[in-house]
């Protein structure tokens, strides 16, 4: 029989997994994008086929970040009603996705879109490497994070956002369609196998609380 005190210990165990798997992300993703500027400074800018398809917009790398700021917001608000157990898992899951793709996009570095170095949307951050796309990684993620069939209205937005999300970032030369995919795939993969799979059984007693 758990005692108060010994909830209260596994939730500061899981805060202090997920919140170090989050630094340790963060750590990674800064150094991958040192080194590939460094090592790569004149990275190739390979063609797209939706870039020569689709309009060029530029102002929809605001709609970009919009969208994803929006589905975060929905996120953090669904949590807060009723899932603040499942915050650890989220922040562990979330911190592995960038983990791996911090690993990933060193693999095959390219130039931007819009020119190594540039600027996109609001978040005035600069990142090298181009594949997989963390916007499409995240918005999926966050998507897949609320239960369908305890929210489904609430699902059915976040989906809408996802969809906001990539789109948006090919009209605006976000990211390579590609890289797109690429994201999709990578938070797939990371959600299902932790739901469905073993590969991350080791996590799961540290991140639930």
């Amino acid at each position: 029989m758990h005692t108060p005190r010994d909830e209260r210990s596994n939730w500061t165990r899981s805060l202090v997994v997920s919140g170090g798997l989050l630094i340790a992300a963060f750590l990674a993703s800064r150094a991958s994008s040192a080194f590939i500027a460094t090592r790569f400074p004149d990275r190739p800018l390979p063609p797209d086929l939706l870039f020569d398809t689709l309009p060029y917009v530029q102002w929809m790398q605001y709609v970009t970040d919009i969208a994803l700021l929006t589905e975060l917001a929905l996120l953090i608000w669904y949590v807060a009603r009723g899932h603040v157990r499942e915050l650890p898992k989220m922040i562990a899951l979330f911190s592995i996705m960038e983990l791996l793709r911090a690993f990933i996009i060193n693999l095959t570095p390219l130039a931007g879109p819009l020119g190594n170095g540039a600027f996109h949307g609001i978040v005035r951050v600069t990142q090298n490497g181009e594949f997989p796309s963390g916007h499409a990684a995240s918005a999926l993620l966050f998507c897949l994070f609320v239960d369908a069939s305890e929210a489904p209205r609430l699902r059915a937005v976040m989906n809408v956002l996802v969809v906001v999300v990539c789109g948006a970032m090919l009209l605006s030369h976000g990211h390579y369609s590609i890289d797109i995919v690429g994201g999709l795939l990578l938070s797939y993969f990371v959600y299902h196998e932790y739901a469905d799979g073993r590969l991350f059984d080791w996590l799961k007693p540290l991140v639930t609380p």
